[in-house]
Formats: C-alpha cells, sequence, structure tokens
C-alpha cells in the first residue's frame, strides 16, 4: 500500500515487546505507517506475522544510537511516538541498576532530544508504571495521578526519573509529552516468567506434565489490580489522540489475589492448587496497589477484558504452542 497525504505515521520503541506488538497490530489496522525501533538482540516472534504488511517498516537499533535516531526524525514524518523501550524486570534491575537507568532513564532523554531538534510537533506517549508509588497511596487507598511517589526499586526509580523528564519537557519546551502510568496488564504476548499470571500457567503446565511437582509463592494474599493489554494499548492510543498532553493512571480497577490466581488457573487444568504450591502462612498481610483511572475513562476509555477471559486466553494459547 503507497502512503498517502492523510496516513498517520508512528514510531514504536519496543516494538517486539508484549505491548509494542500489540500496539502495532492496533495502528496497522487504522491505517498508520507505523516503524518500529528493534535492537538486533531481541526477539522477534510477536511481530513476525506483521512483517509482510508493507505498512510496516523495522528500524534496527537502540535508543542510544542518537545518530539513528537523528535520521529517523528527520527523515520521516513520524506523527505519533509511543517510548515502550525498558528493563522492565524487577530483579534485574536490582542485579544491574546501571543498565535499567541507561535504558529506561538515559534512552527516553536521547529520544527526547532527538524530538526536540528534529521533529519538535511529533507527540509523545511515555510508557510509566504503578511501581513507581511503591506503597504510597490515598487515605482511600486508591492510588492517583497527583498521589505521592515512593519508588522502592530500582526499576521504579527509573521509570519515575523518565517520567519526572517529560513533565519538565513538556512544562518547559512545549513539547506534546503524556505518561501513562500502567498498572499490571498482560496477555499471550507476555515474555515467559515476566508476568504474574503468564508464569502462574506456566508453572501449572509444568506441574500437569509431571515436568516439576511444587513451586513457592512468598504471599498467597498478594492482591493486584490487573487488565489485559489490549486494552490497555488503546488506552495509549487514545491519550496521544488528545488535544492537550497530560498524565493518565491507566488500570482496569479488576482486583484479584494471587491465590484466587491460582485457584482459578489450577482449576481449569484439573488441578488443586493447595496441593502444589508452598507458601509463608505467616505473611497474610499486604499491601494493595488500586489505581484510579477516572481521568482517563473522562475521556472515553474502558476496559473491555475481563481478567478470566485473560487467563483463559494465555492458558489456551500456552497450550497451542506446546503442540
Amino acid at each position: 500500500m503507497v502512503k498517502n497525504n492523510l496516513q498517520k505515521s508512528a514510531l514504536i520503541t519496543g516494538i517486539s515487546g508484549q505491548d509494542g506488538s500489540i500496539l502495532a497490530e492496533c495502528l496497522l489496522e487504522k491505517d498508520y505507517v507505523v516503524h518500529g525501533l528493534v535492537r538486533p538482540t531481541s526477539n522477534v516472534d510477536n511481530i513476525k506475522h506483521l512483517l509482510v504488511n508493507p505498512n510496516l517498516k523495522i528500524i534496527w537499533g537502540d535508543l542510544m544510537n542518537v545518530d539513528l535516531l537523528r535520521y529517523v526524525l528527520s527523515n520521516y514524518k513520524i506523527q505519533e511516538l509511543y517510548n515502550l523501550a525498558s528493563q522492565s524486570n524487577v530483579r534485574l534491575s536490582y542485579e544491574d541498576p546501571g543498565h535499567t537507568f541507561e535504558v529506561t532513564l538515559l534512552g527516553t532523554i536521547s529520544l527526547i532530544e532527538a524530538v526536540k531538534k528534529y521533529s519538535p510537533l511529533t507527540r509523545i506517549f511515555q510508557a510509566g508504571s504503578s511501581a513507581m508509588f511503591g506503597e504510597s497511596c490515598d487515605d482511600d487507598g486508591f492510588q492517583r495521578e497527583e498521589t505521592k511517589f515512593k519508588p522502592i526499586s530500582p526499576y521504579a526509580s527509573s521509570k519515575l526519573f523518565a517520567h519526572n523528564i517529560c513533565q519538565n519537557y513538556r512544562k518547559n519546551d512545549g513539547m506534546y509529552i503524556s505518561n501513562g502510568i500502567f498498572y499490571n496488564h498482560e496477555s499471550y504476548k507476555n515474555k515467559r516468567n515476566l508476568g504474574i499470571i503468564s508464569t502462574l500457567v506456566d508453572k501449572a503446565l509444568l506441574i500437569s506434565e509431571g515436568e516439576i511437582n511444587n513451586f513457592f509463592i512468598p504471599n498467597l494474599n498478594t492482591t493486584i489490580d490487573f487488565g489485559h493489554a489490549n486494552d490497555f494499548v488503546e488506552a495509549m492510543w487514545l491519550v496521544t489522540q488528545q488535544e492537550q498532553p497530560d498524565d493518565y493512571i491507566i488500570s482496569s480497577g479488576q482486583i484479584i489475589s494471587i491465590k484466587e490466581l491460582c485457584d482459578y488457573i489450577f482449576s481449569e487444568l484439573g488441578m488443586n492448587y493447595k496441593e502444589h504450591i508452598t507458601t509463608n502462612e505467616q505473611n497474610d498481610n499486604c499491601f494493595i496497589a488500586k489505581g484510579d483511572s477516572s481521568k482517563i475513562r473522562s475521556i472515553g476509555w474502558l476496559p473491555k477484558i475481563n481478567i478470566y477471559e485473560m487467563i483463559d486466553e494465555i492458558i489456551n494459547k500456552r497450550k497451542q504452542s506446546q503442540k
């Protein structure tokens, strides 16, 4: 398909990840020309089916390649930029905090500076995380755009620095940069052993196949605000269509405990989770992170996929991949 003058153009960093690949599908369906930044070492399974689409342009490189960013932003009319690239594993952020800050913070600054110099009218969406709040919340137990941030991991701290930097450029340079504060969201495209639900499904399937017999979960009472990645991708696109940039909590409001997740997942596979999961019975108290998404709902966003549909999807796709 030949690009026409009315066709929008977007750049997605981290396009091969869960959110990036789903966003690419979404934008291509909306007739965008999509440019995707992919590190040479990245697994591209999530976007293999899209590579035949003439409106998808893959760019090999990373956020620290200033010359590459200059070339892309100088030569392509990028109207929307979705920065989804980051080191998103909390455990690895403790093992290598320097790399986490380099990718998540310095990479973001490098990208914004390139936009500022070579494509100042480009609208930027920056993906943040509810981990930036830590255990901080308002008196009613909810976290909102104005709730005080108290990050407790290198990952959360790097995301907060990037969040603040985006606000600085928006205020001081008049750039269109919106921050999305994402709560937990998954899909079958999530990397193995990264998302909580995906990890539980993978472990339960291993048990059902006799590969392992049990595994340990520190606290079954941990309660989490979960949503589906497809809904969250629609949210980031909607945010970027607004006349003015702003910051938004993106959460589904679907609250569920690890115990409830285990019960449902194991039951779907014909098992009883109590026979296979060991836990710290003393650890019965936990912080419940709940996002108040009233602000983004006021501009027309509503999550459509419930958590049990998401779990069923992940289980079915994992089973298919094993055949």
